[in-house]
């Protein structure tokens, strides 16, 4: 048994793959410290990202190190500023599609066959790391999930590399109307005809990634990025910048920094890192196919409870 936080449609994922004795906290209802006699028991915090830090500081200070992070975005600052970005903290990259509420989620999971040692290579795995990974995996696996389990350092990358997947694919995706609806194409569309652009942004990212954070994308990006635009659950996806703080802004914020570097008290401005990047948001933003502020999340300045 296990406390769910939302009611939205990742909730009933969750719910789903339980046994039918979860309790669900929705909206300003408190998060108990015992469920059905247990004090240790996971907690899926299921809401947007921009509710998660409510949630974080409306959790029972006994209870923080068991929730369960679930975001297709970067929410690493965001978790850093409440020491909750670890190797005993629970998070979740979801590949799976859920089309209505309620309704059975779809696996994206992709085949790529064999690599050179012989081992399987999969393409869009749902990947779940930290203290509860184990009844998490097990939730999934009961709805014919596929769910993979690893460390958080491994996790890491491959929570960056789904970040990448939104925010590029998406970007690339708004700039390129359909010709009928004119609206951004498809995320199979991008893949398909504008593969060189993505591709150009992959390469910006991962240097700037390297330089910023000393993290590398895993090799083989490209093949598995590409190979989940043309999944048949995702590939008809008409392209849309959203979430802009947790995915975009992300990359956006490291090209800001360069701007604004300061050396021995000095301003410095280095070149961006990610120039095509910073190029296409601006553009979008500027003909109104972004509507979000072009501000990145920032972990200061905010007051602490208790």
């Amino acid at each position: 048994p296990s406390v769910i936080v939302g009611d939205g449609a990742v909730a009933s994922v969750f719910r789903e793959g339980g046994g039918g004795e979860d309790l669900t906290v929705r909206r300003g209802e408190s998060i108990p410290l015992e469920w059905k006699g247990q004090t240790s028991f996971p907690i899926y915090v299921c809401v947007p990202e921009d509710e998660l830090e409510g949630i974080i500081r409306a959790c029972p200070k006994e209870k923080v190190d068991d929730l369960v992070f679930i975001s297709t975005g970067n929410i690493e600052l965001l978790l850093k500023k409440y020491s909750l970005c670890g190797n005993d903290n629970t998070q979740i990259v979801p590949y799976f599609t859920i089309f209505d509420k309620g309704s059975r989620p779809q696996d994206c999971l992709v085949d790529l066959g064999k690599d050179a040692q012989g081992c399987q290579k999969y393409a869009a795995e749902t990947t779940v790391c930290g203290k509860w990974a184990g009844p998490v995996s097990d939730r999934l696996e009961r709805l014919g999930l596929h769910c993979r389990t690893v460390f958080y350092m491994d996790w890491r990358r491959i929570m960056i590399e789904r970040c990448v997947f939104e925010s590029v694919f998406n970007l690339v995706g708004v700039l390129h109307k359909d010709q009928k609806d004119r609206q951004g194409v498809t995320l199979g569309e991008v893949g398909l005809y504008y593969a060189a652009e993505v591709e150009d942004m992959i390469v910006e990212i991962n240097r700037a990634l390297r330089g910023s954070m000393a993290i590398t994308l895993m090799m083989g990006i490209e093949e598995r990025l590409f190979a989940y635009a043309q999944h048949p659950n995702i590939d008809f996806r008409k392209a849309k910048v959203e979430k802009f703080k947790w995915r975009n802004g992300f990359f956006y914020a490291m090209s800001q920094q360069a701007k604004d570097m300061v050396v021995n008290g000095v301003k410095v401005e280095f070149p961006d890192p990610c120039p095509k990047h910073t190029a296409y948001i601006e553009y979008a933003k500027e003909i109104g196919m972004v509507q979000e502020d072009l501000e990145p999340y920032s972990p200061y300045g905010a007051t602490f409870e208790g």
